[in-house]
């Protein structure tokens, strides 16, 4: 007899494999660490298993968690997990996606959801949010622009993508796609101070630009 949380690990693994591919080609492989992470003192997912997918668009690379809305292993049996999966987008020339300033996006902000754990709720509540991320790897020559004084980045949470569905329907409950978009300092600014009217304010803004929830280094503010 299948194991009832094996089964929905599988359906939750073909519902975004299927997601992610109508954005773009799949690699055939995930990303994940030679130590789970949560054996060293980082924060538990839902059924252990880290790991990210990378999809290709264009000359866009998507790249995305892949394990907050597994099954909990040991725990509620009516919800996919955290209920969500991050995703970072960019066109910026990367060396290799591993250990990039989008790789550290993505897996700052996913090991701070697994931590909190209620981050999907507040998605459902207030749309979008922002945050400020630690050890993000941006190159000296963009600091400046992107890094503040006390060594954080901030990230919007929630602008929508046309491409990328909001909503996936996992076997237990529905999974929510959350983009992260970095913000220049001056955007991060206007988040930070201007409550839920600011972060309203800085979506619309990303969701008139050709590529809305798209990353760059190279990006002028919205505010500019």
């Amino acid at each position: 007899m299948t194991d009832p949380r094996e089964a929905a690990a599988n359906a939750t693994h073909e519902a975004l494999t299927q997601a992610w591919s109508r954005w773009g080609t799949l690699d055939a492989d995930v990303l994940t660490h030679l130590i789970n992470p949560a054996f060293m003192g980082g924060p538990r997912w839902p059924a252990m298993r880290q790991a990210y997918r990378v999809a290709r668009r264009d000359g866009a690379v998507l790249l995305a968690s892949d394990g907050l809305a597994d099954p909990f292993d040991d725990g509620p049996t009516d919800v996919n997990g955290c209920g969500l999966e991050f995703y970072a987008i960019t066109r910026d020339p990367l060396e290799r996606v591993a250990g990039s300033w989008l790789w550290d996006v993505v897996w700052q902000m996913s090991n701070f959801a697994a931590g909190h754990g209620g981050i999907r709720s507040l998605l459902d509540e207030l749309g979008v949010l922002s945050t400020e991320l630690y050890d993000v790897g941006i190159p000296a020559e963009h600091a400046a622009r992107f890094v503040n004084e006390h060594g954080r980045v901030g990230v919007l949470l929630g602008v929508a993508d046309p491409h990328v569905p909001a909503l996936v329907a996992g076997p237990r409950s529905s999974i929510r796609l959350v983009a992260v978009t970095l913000l220049t300092l001056d955007e991060l600014a206007l988040a930070a101070s201007g409550g839920g009217a600011g972060r309203a304010r800085l979506a619309g803004l990303l969701a008139a630009q050709p590529d809305p929830t798209h990353s760059s280094l190279q990006r002028r503010s919205v505010l500019a």
